[in-house]
């Protein structure tokens, strides 16, 4: 998400946890094993440069995983931040969170009470299939909501015309969203359309959510986009 897009939101995950009802007797909570674990698998077939970055930062750091190999980021506690990934990229553009050059974004948000709120944003475009999967223990059970503990996927999107960004090759490396391709209030959620009242779905944000429902389509998307767990370790799977 954008840098303000992203600070909404971490005011919106303290919101809903100040209102969220306690989980009923038939769900038990993990239990505490430690620090924050990203996992990120590559199962595309090229080497991912992958970046990920904490807070509001709109650059990190990144590194090269192989095709068909692991890497695991160890996050300080209570960290919230993003992991992307992207092919042939050169530059800055390649430490970019997001609109520089559009990045499918793994969300995360681990609190001290113990829950992660965690999600996948295409908000400030896309490029690459992604999955984000609680890592659950085997003495630990969910609860019974379809977003508790459950695995957002995108692994299908198609780009419109006129979004395409390409790389030096000629080929398409990513897509920009409605608000990085405008960048007007309406599309972006910001001036006058800066709430959940008056920030809607248009018909760009409606296709990506056609195709990739779990996803964050456009800054508001939080009803169908949020997915909280108390998992410690986490595994962001490309392609």
């Amino acid at each position: 998400m954008l840098l303000k897009t992203w600070m909404t939101f971490v005011s919106m995950l303290a919101s809903l946890v100040a209102a969220a009802p306690a989980k009923n007797t038939g769900a038990t909570r993990f239990q505490d094993y430690g620090s924050p674990t990203v996992y990120v698998v590559n199962n595309c077939e090229s080497t991912l440069k992958v970046g990920h970055s904490a807070d509001v930062e709109y650059y990190g750091d990144i590194v090269n995983v192989a095709a068909g190999s692991k890497y695991t980021i160890y996050p300080p506690i209570n960290w919230s931040g993003r992991v992307w990934g992207r092919i042939n990229c050169g530059g800055q553009n390649c430490f970019k969170s997001g609109m520089g050059s559009p990045a499918s974004l793994a969300e995360f948000h681990f609190m001290d009470n113990g829950k992660v709120f965690y999600d996948i944003s295409l908000v400030d475009g896309y490029n690459l299939p992604m999955v984000v999967e609680p890592t659950i223990k085997a003495d630990a059970l969910v609860g019974t909501d379809n977003r508790w503990c459950a695995a957002p996927t995108c692994t299908s999107f198609k780009c419109p015309s006129g979004f395409e960004v390409y790389d030096d090759q000629g080929n398409i490396s990513g897509c920009q969203s409605a608000c990085t391709k405008f960048q007007t209030d309406e599309y972006c959620c910001t001036g006058a359309f800066d709430s959940a009242d008056t920030c809607t779905t248009n018909a760009y944000a409606s296709q990506i959510k056609h195709t990739c429902p779990d996803a964050y389509s456009y800054a508001y998307d939080d009803a169908t986009s949020v997915y909280m767990c108390t998992s410690n370790a986490y595994t962001v799977t490309f392609c």
